[in-house]
């Protein structure tokens, strides 16, 4: 089970069986339901994160206890390691948002042995990470540049094309998330991502609801 729960995930999809037999060895498989957290500051040791299904939040709190979205995480991506940086203090954690996850956790010292062994491995993790940095990058640049409508039009628009199914009525999303977490991810307040909500509804732009979004034309959208 192991074998094949690596085999198909994409970042190692290029392995040889011995390679992905290497990182069976060292791979430990856990099943966890929606609210349940993973809380990075409490290992004893340094690991590594692989989702194999299902979606999380990552979220850091801050000073005054309030809770900041970084990232949704889904099936096929892997976190933790920017937690696990050595000149990084964090509070970070990861909470399950879907009815049920598997992630696949390695000791990231064991890892980084195995990236050693095998080059094709830390090219794709390495290929990865870039693309990571690219999305923080974006992410940053959309807080200088952007005001909050554009930032709220820019999320949904990159969330659709994550996550969007196409049918008669255009691309559809299962919303996940509240207005507060939207908020919490494009730094604004709930009540000001509601306000924008209801105006791309007046502009027919967005059909919202609770448990889905649909979008009749996503190029308008992102227009």
């Amino acid at each position: 089970m192991k074998y094949w729960y690596l085999k198909n995930f994409d970042l190692f999809s290029d392995l040889s069986k011995d390679q992905i037999n290497d990182l069976s060895s060292i791979a430990r498989f856990v099943r966890m339901k929606k609210g349940q957290a993973i809380y990075f500051n409490n290992e004893p040791s340094k690991k590594l994160y692989f989702l194999i299904n299902g979606k999380v939040k990552i979220s850091e709190i801050d000073g005054f206890g309030n809770e900041l979205i970084k990232s949704i995480v889904l099936g096929g991506d892997h976190f933790g390691e920017i937690s696990n940086a050595a000149f990084k203090q964090t509070q970070e954690f990861a909470e399950i948002l879907s009815s049920e996850v598997i992630v696949c956790i390695f000791n990231q010292d064991e890892f980084e042995v195995l990236m050693q062994k095998h080059p094709v491995l830390a090219l794709s993790f390495a290929r990865r990470m870039a693309e990571k940095l690219r999305g923080l990058e974006t992410r940053y640049t959309n807080l200088v540049f952007k005001d909050v409508k554009a930032r709220l039009k820019s999320f949904i628009f990159d969330w659709a094309n994550k996550e969007g199914k196409q049918d008669e009525a255009g691309l559809v999303i299962k919303n996940y998330l509240t207005h507060g977490e939207i908020a919490n991810i494009i730094s604004s307040s709930r009540q000001t991502v509601t306000t924008l909500i209801n105006e791309l509804k007046e502009e027919g732009v967005i059909v919202y609801s609770r448990k889905i979004i649909t979008i009749p034309n996503i190029h308008a959208f992102a227009a």
